[in-house]
């Protein structure tokens, strides 16, 4: 059984993320309007973490179908859990539950993404769970392993994400929360002093005080950074 390579799954994220990086300047160039420049990078980022998502929920999948130890004890303690005291004595006398160690790529889909729409997390919090839960150690090492500033990184451009798909008071409020975390400081990708931010566009478009690089660019650099090392 041919198994999901993780490292083809970094690879492909990467090469997507360099066309959207490679379109956004082609793109960039040709557009002179300020308003139509903040709109190009706004649909460019969407673009990015969009990509992201897919990435994490490819990752997981290539990890479990890699090696499937901790899988199958996650499958075996999710079934005993929704058992009731009865169930269970039953189960322990009589019945047995074997996960076979050679799971499918479209077994492991079917049951960690039944509905077809990839794994998704609202905060690494979440992302971190998931991988203590279903992967062996090796594995979620490389994703809870993460240092402050990359995991808050992550959760900076979730809500950024959130913001522009969605424009409402909560996913602002939410976006404007994450990028005042003081792991961000000195990176770039935060907001600096005690203003929200209101213009999303125009702050990804702006360069921070005392750097050369645009936020936009240093959010997609950190994107390839973190997802090369998950």
């Amino acid at each position: 059984m041919r198994k999901t390579n993780p490292d083809d799954v970094r690879e492909d994220f990467a090469a997507g993320l360099a066309d959207v990086a490679s379109f956004y300047d082609t793109a960039f160039a040709a557009v002179t309007g300020d308003k139509d420049r903040t709109l190009l990078v706004e649909h460019t980022f969407l673009a990015a973490a969009v990509l992201w998502e897919g990435y994490v929920s490819d990752l997981l999948i290539a990890y479990i179908n890699r090696d499937t130890t901790r899988f199958r004890q996650h499958l075996k303690d999710a079934f005993e859990a929704g058992m009731t005291t009865k169930q269970k004595t039953i189960y322990a006398n009589y019945a047995s539950l074997s996960v076979p160690v050679h799971l499918k790529k479209a077994d492991i889909i079917e049951l960690v993404d039944a509905g077809g729409n990839n794994i998704t997390f609202s905060h690494f919090g979440e992302l971190a769970d998931a991988a203590n839960r279903w992967l062996v150690a090796a594995s979620a090492g490389r994703i809870t392993g993460r240092t402050a500033v990359q995991k808050t990184s992550v959760n900076a451009w979730i809500t950024i994400r959130n913001h522009i798909a969605h424009r409402s008071e909560r996913s602002a409020k939410a976006m404007n929360a994450a990028l005042a975390k003081g792991e961000l400081h000195g990176t770039g990708l935060g907001r600096v002093g005690p203003n929200a931010i209101n213009h999303i566009g125009s702050f990804l478009k702006s360069t921070p005080v005392g750097m050369q690089t645009t936020r936009i660019r240093l959010y997609l650099d950190a994107m390839r950074t973190i997802a090369a090392l998950i």
